[in-house]
């Protein structure tokens, strides 16, 4: 990444809670700077049949069709039509899509929200063809952003986190999101309804994904020089957001 690329990455994260116009675009860039990062370690997206799990606002699915894939969008509540992507509304956890359906799967911030890691990485290996892709990021729920909405409060604990959220206004009177994710959770768990909050760690996940015959290609801070990712401990707290880049081994070990 250039020096423009990280200013254009702190003015676009400063203003994504401005609307959800704001924060498509803001997941847009996150997603051009993903087709590059892939391109810079030999996966280009092009050509390529991609399913991104968990779209949120679609911002990821439209640059990965601007990367010349052919992207299906999946969500358990999406937002809108993406602009002539296919979209598909269902749980992440079980799709009603098809064994190999895919070239690559890009799930980008989902595995944090789901009531169980292994089930996801279970339906993304069902889903990627013998030798496809599997892209994988969250933010580690230690780092001081892991907590989402409840930042930095959870690293308190959970009491403390819902407690300094009723207190500060919940979502700093940002309107459309307060319509968007009603009510007063009592727990992570219920962190927006049908959806919550998980405590996952990069040892963790990793420890998952190494339970299913997936080669490891990199782990790595996203968009970061600098890669704390693999220390023990110590890079739980300071890796502000993982990805991990895998591969389907063609024959199951």
């Amino acid at each position: 990444m250039q020096l423009g690329d990280y200013v254009t990455l702190y003015r676009l994260a400063k203003a994504r809670l401005d609307s959800p116009e704001a924060y498509q675009t803001f997941q847009r860039f996150q997603g051009q700077l993903l087709v590059r990062y892939l391109a810079s370690r030999g996966c280009e997206v092009k050509g390529r049949r991609v399913l991104d799990l968990g779209c949120g606002f679609g911002g990821y699915s439209l640059a990965l069709r601007d990367g010349g894939a052919q992207v299906v969008c999946l969500d358990l509540e999406p937002e809108h039509p993406f602009d002539g992507l296919p979209t598909i509304c269902a749980n992440a956890l079980c799709t009603p899509l098809a064994s190999g359906s895919f070239d690559m799967v890009v799930c980008a911030s989902l595995i944090e929200h789901v009531p169980s890691a292994a089930d996801l990485m279970a339906e993304i290996y069902r889903l990627v063809k013998p030798g496809g892709l599997v892209y994988l990021s969250f933010p580690p729920f230690y780092t001081p952003i892991g907590g989402h909405q409840f930042s930095p409060f959870h690293l308190l604990g959970e009491r403390a986190a819902l407690a300094a959220f009723r207190l500060r206004g919940r979502y700093h009177g940002t309107a459309w999101i307060e319509e968007h994710f009603p009510g007063n959770p009592q727990s992570f768990t219920e962190a927006w309804g049908d959806w919550g909050l998980y405590p996952r760690t990069i040892a963790g996940v990793e420890k998952i994904v190494c339970a299913f015959p997936l080669r490891l290609l990199e782990r790595s801070t996203r968009w970061l020089p600098v890669d704390f990712s693999g220390v023990p401990l110590l890079g739980e707290f300071l890796t502000w957001h993982v990805q991990f880049l895998l591969r389907k081994l063609t024959v199951d070990i």
